[in-house]
């Protein structure tokens, strides 16, 4: 038991953790940047805090420990050495790669921008994700349904799934008549092909034994797709939302970059536009950051709504 706290307390994270704090006792080197020089280490100390409870909460999992332990020793060197390298010896060119105080104090100076980009971006999201989830797995699962359509739809959409989408968005946001309908369109087509091939290849991997039961008992085509195949196939289906959430992120990021007036984009290519890296990688973070919360909140709803394995 002693084994296990001391193990969970002194280890490679908390090592790093601590040379970080370190750091903020040396002096600093770091040069005045345009109208701003290094600011206080308070909020990058409040993000820390806030990763190490997370870290915290973590190593609950015993069987994820190790994990763990590896995935926050990293976030935690690589932190160490931005803030050693960059804050206090100014090895790098401090216009380009900016301060970790700097960087994380953005939070707290453009929260209300961040957050009003933040929320421009769900909406497109969750409506263009959702649209796109439910027609692929509905029109997939007829098509899997049916041999005939299979082998004449599923070539086709494989040679289709290819084309990245960050191929076709500038003729997509030009075309439009605005930009919300280009960014709509762009996700639910970054998102639809995949899933549509997934949906027809889980369609087919459906035990015979369970269709045949079904159809024994002289059910509907209709019930049997509907409260039988999909049913079954959830986990697959859920199992495959992060691999979609980051391609919609990717494609939803670049058509706000390219013309958008809100978003998350919007904000990192604003801040670019006026050479202010600083912003810039605090938008890029953020955007990081929300990514990995959507993926835990999948996760989290996947052990939820999901009550069996197979």
């Amino acid at each position: 038991m002693k084994k296990d706290i001391s193990s969970k307390i002194f280890n490679l994270a908390h090592l790093f953790l601590l040379l970080i704090f370190a750091c903020f006792l040396l002096p600093s080197k770091y040069k005045i940047q345009m109208r701003e020089s290094l600011k206080s280490p308070v909020v990058f100390s409040i993000a820390l805090l806030i990763i190490e409870l997370i870290f915290i909460y973590k190593m609950r999992d015993e069987k994820k420990l190790r994990a763990a332990k590896d995935i926050f020793a990293i976030l935690y060197g690589t932190l160490f050495v931005w803030e050693l390298f960059v804050s206090r010896l100014n090895v790098f060119p401090y216009v380009f790669v900016p301060a970790p105080e700097n960087v994380f104090y953005v939070f707290v100076k453009d929260y209300a921008m961040i957050a009003k980009g933040f929320c421009s971006s769900m909406v497109m999201l969750a409506i263009g994700m959702s649209a796109s989830i439910i027609a692929a797995v509905i029109l997939g699962t007829l098509v899997g349904w049916n041999k005939r359509l299979t082998s004449a739809l599923y070539p086709v959409a494989k040679a289709i799934s290819t084309v990245p989408p960050l191929v076709y968005t500038p003729y997509v946001a030009l075309i439009m008549p605005t930009f919300a309908m280009a960014s709509l369109f762009l996700i639910f087509l970054s998102v639809f092909w995949g899933t549509f091939m997934g949906a027809i290849n889980n369609t087919a991997f459906v035990e015979k034994k369970i269709v045949n039961a079904a159809k024994v008992l002289n059910l509907p085509t209709p019930v049997i797709l509907f409260k039988i195949i999909i049913p079954f196939n959830l986990p697959r289906i859920l199992n495959s939302l992060p691999i979609q959430l980051a391609t919609a992120v990717m494609t939803l990021t670049v058509a706000e970059m390219m013309g958008a007036n809100s978003g998350m984009g919007y904000y990192v290519r604003f801040s670019l536009s006026f050479a202010n890296y600083t912003k810039a990688i605090a938008g890029i973070i953020f955007l990081g950051i929300v990514v990995s919360v959507l993926n835990g909140l999948i996760d989290f709803a996947s052990k939820k709504i999901i009550k069996w394995k197979y």
